[in-house]
């Protein structure tokens, strides 16, 4: 577990290298140079407080600062999977790195951080409500479908974010979108759906 900033930073650091692609693209995304960011990786020298806040920023990143108290934040694992707001999974197990929530916050929300993970979001079926690249916060010990909520669920082999309602004769999973066409879930159908969890929180892409 990472709790020094100095650790958190460099999760921070790695998990934008994945997300842009490679240390080149993040070093154009943030206006610097190459050589600046691969001396960061490898601790050869440290970010200066102009160049932590747009990196932070672009993750959506919460750095717990070494004057704060840890044992207030939980920290929450983004794994390097994607929900598909079409019809796709992008996964391979890895994390990315820890995010710090406040343990109030997720108390209020009634958000096991123990069993809760965070994934980005691909496509365009949950928009508005989600956009592309956006961040999603999935509660997987709230599997129990609620109806009219939304979830991470696979179908078949593939992972989907949607708003699952019940019916008579199962499942309808809806999408924000109303180009995508409502996907019923009835019976052989029904065997091979799983409910990852709940999505609780979401950050927009920046």
């Amino acid at each position: 577990m990472k709790t020094t900033f100095n650790e958190q930073l460099l999760d921070v650091i790695n998990a934008a290298i994945q997300k842009k692609g490679s240390i080149s693209e993040l070093a154009r995304s943030l206006n610097t140079n190459k050589a600046k960011i691969s001396k960061w990786v490898n601790g050869k020298a440290a970010p200066s407080s102009a160049d932590v806040a747009p990196l932070v920023d672009m993750m959506g990143a919460r750095l717990v600062m070494p004057e704060e108290k840890v044992a207030d934040y939980d920290l929450i694992p983004k794994v390097i999977a994607k929900a598909g707001a079409g019809a796709s999974l992008e996964t391979d197990g890895k994390i990315e790195g820890l995010y710090a929530f406040r343990k109030d916050f997720l108390c209020l929300q009634h958000i096991s951080a123990k069993h809760s993970v965070l994934m980005d979001v691909v496509g365009d079926s949950m928009e508005p409500l989600f956009q592309a690249g956006g961040t999603l916060l999935i509660d997987k010990s709230d599997v129990e479908v609620m109806d009219g909520h939304i979830y991470v669920v696979t179908l078949g082999d593939e992972l989907r974010v949607k708003r699952v309602q019940k019916t008579l004769k199962g499942l309808i999973l809806r999408s924000e979108n109303s180009k995508y066409a409502d996907i019923p879930v009835e019976g052989p159908d029904l065997e091979t759906f799983v409910v990852h969890g709940r999505v609780r929180w979401y950050a927009v892409a920046l």
